[in-house]
């Protein structure tokens, strides 16, 4: 009777690692996180060949302070006209989405900081109108222009 050697398929796991740093244009990984309890806390999941990174919640402000060393997803929900300072600790070729969703007083405008640029095939956006509608706005930091490209807008999500 001859055995057959055992199917080689497995299923995609999740584990969740933690990202230290970002540093000339790639994150540093420290490690596997094993317990429940640590896991919930980092927010960062990992299925094999992919990084979704931390959701960062940004502080309504007046001026909306952005650090780019802590995640590529921020999320901000307005209360008023506001203006997005440029982020600190940006890193070349680095992708950051902005999801914008307006406060139940809006609609509010945003205002962007210096350090980031529009172009006339994409100029800046007006946000959606709606009480609770999300835009989602994409930018890549360019080291050489020091500015971030805007590249991508989606408008009215629900």
């Amino acid at each position: 009777m001859t055995r057959q050697a055992p199917t080689a398929k497995r299923a995609l796991s999740r584990r969740t690692i933690g990202v230290a740093s970002v540093g000339a244009g790639a994150a540093a990984l420290t490690g596997v996180v094993s317990a429940p309890a640590q896991a919930a806390a980092q927010s960062v999941t990992v299925e094999q060949g992919t990084l979704a990174p931390a959701v960062v919640y940004l502080t309504d402000a007046d001026t909306i302070a952005v650090d780019a060393s802590l995640g590529n997803d921020f999320r901000v929900t307005l209360g008023g006209n506001r203006t997005i300072e440029t982020p600190a600790n940006s890193a070349n070729g680095q992708q950051i989405i902005f999801q914008v969703t307006q406060g139940s007083g809006g609609p509010f405008a945003v205002t962007w900081g210096t350090g980031y640029e529009f172009s006339s095939a994409l100029p800046q956006p007006k946000l959606s109108a709606g009480p609770g509608q999300t835009d989602l706005l994409g930018f890549i930091y360019s080291a050489a222009k020091g500015t971030w490209l805007f590249v991508a807008y989606v408008n009215g999500f629900d």
